[in-house]
């Protein structure tokens, strides 16, 4: 299994419920290190092939995924498709 550190985005509509979310995001297997309420962004890690589970949890927007390089820190996001 490999473990990486992830930003979770919260969507707008969802900000009133960020602690929620966070708590929600932990029981499916998040490693929860910091909730940024003014910007709407939950830090922590996770299980690479769990993050899809992320995307079950509303109020979700996008989970980005830290990838280390020695240039530096590189990032790949993942949407939550609109179905509407």
């Amino acid at each position: 299994m490999s473990l990486v550190n992830v930003a979770v985005a919260i969507e707008d509509e969802a900000q009133g419920t960020i602690y929620e979310v966070a708590a929600a995001c932990r029981a499916l297997g998040l490693h929860h290190t910091a909730t940024l309420a003014a910007v709407g962004v939950l830090t922590g890690s996770m299980e690479a092939n769990e993050l899809i589970k992320l995307f079950a949890v509303p109020g979700v927007l996008a989970v980005e995924v830290e990838s280390g390089s020695r240039a530096g820190i590189t990032a790949s996001a993942y949407w939550r498709p609109r179905l509407n």
